[in-house]
């Protein structure tokens, strides 16, 4: 009698085991029909401004870019992917345009007690994000993880640590193998001091920089070129498909008919009196889907910058402040591990690092 309990128990179990795994397939095949489907419609639907948004955000991330080959061929996607404009000639930068006020000057304009930093919550239109505005632009230097290769990423949080500074964002690219990279390696270039740790002199690269009094230089050249203008720290940056890191040069837009994806972004710009402007944008949440490029720029004007440039987003996009992460993190599994970020430093430190 016990024996046959038992067995009955037993297959209970086993019954109500069974209907659970296939409450869980038949649920998860519906969740992936549904998302398949979802896709059609972005990529098959009647609206090629929708499906350009779609496809373009997608392929500016490192492990999504296939999807916008799921229904489309190489060739019916060429209509709405954006051309390579990472080998356009750039005007250079003048910098003469940018008067950055001695402490003596500041004394007389009045400005000398207020604050070096200002945060400011970004609302624009569906963006939303963080500002940091920096009226001493030689409190910015360029963070590096280590020895690139060798030792592994830093999180933002312990690369502003490690320069005792008081807040930071993502700077340069790396290789990020599919999302699963310890951000070791940069992409591209990376000056820390006047010498070049990553990269090679007479390449040609898309850089983001400083010079030694914290002006921004933005610009397609080599890193040589770079240096000879007085480069101190910088970094470059294209998307994966190509699109260049310049965004405003002495004034004038770079990115004229560019549409680009909606995803998170970060970005450095400057205004005629020297603050740097870091910009954070959030995306890839139920609040914010992202910004497009366009929507950096318009940011950038709004605050008064003359110069700018685009830097790694996605995932990436992070700001630091007191120690704290202030943004919105768009990675699933927490910050990202990165090789470079543009650090604030703190009234006691200066002179780019």
């Amino acid at each position: 009698m016990d024996e046959n309990r038992t067995t009955k128990s037993k297959r209970r179990k086993k019954n109500v085991f069974g209907r659970i795994m296939a409450l869980l397939g038949i649920t998860l095949l519906c969740v992936v029909l549904t998302l398949f489907g979802i896709v059609w419609v972005f990529e098959k639907g009647p609206s090629p401004t929708l499906t350009g948004i779609f496809c373009n955000s997608v392929r500016e991330t490192s492990i999504l870019r296939w999807m916008s080959r799921i229904y489309l061929s190489e060739e019916e996607l060429e209509p709405y992917i954006l051309k390579s404009t990472e080998d356009l000639e750039t005007e250079q930068v003048n910098t003469s345009l940018i008067h950055i006020a001695s402490p003596e000057e500041k004394k007389e304009m009045g400005e000398e007690s207020e604050p070096y930093l200002q945060l400011v919550d970004i609302a624009y239109g569906t963006c939303k994000g963080k500002l940091l505005i920096v009226r001493d632009p030689w409190r910015v230097t360029l963070g590096v993880s280590g020895e690139f290769g060798v030792d592994p990423g830093l999180q933002l949080t312990d690369m502003v640590a490690k320069y005792d500074g008081i807040a930071g964002v993502n700077a340069g690219g790396f290789v990020d193998n599919n999302g699963l990279s310890n951000g070791s390696v940069p992409l591209g270039l990376v000056v820390r001091d006047g010498t070049i740790l990553f990269g090679d002199a007479y390449t040609r690269y898309n850089i983001v920089g400083l010079d030694g009094e914290g002006k921004l230089l933005v610009g397609t050249m080599t890193a040589q070129d770079a240096l000879d203008q007085g480069m101190k720290h910088g970094v470059s940056f294209v998307t994966h498909d190509g699109i260049a890191s310049s965004l405003i040069i002495n004034g004038e837009i770079q990115t004229q008919n560019l549409g680009t994806g909606v995803n998170p972004r970060t970005a450095i710009g400057q205004r005629e009196d020297g603050a740097l402007l870091l910009l954070v944008l959030d995306g890839r949440s139920s609040k914010t889907l992202g910004a497009t490029v366009e929507n950096v720029v318009d940011i950038m004007l709004q605050y008064g910058a003359i110069n700018a440039g685009n830097l790694d987003g996605g995932s990436s996009s992070v700001m630091v402040y007191d120690g704290e992460i202030i943004n919105n993190c768009a990675s699933v599994t927490g910050p990202r591990s990165i090789p470079t970020g543009f650090i604030v430093l703190g009234e006691e430190d200066g002179a780019n690092g």
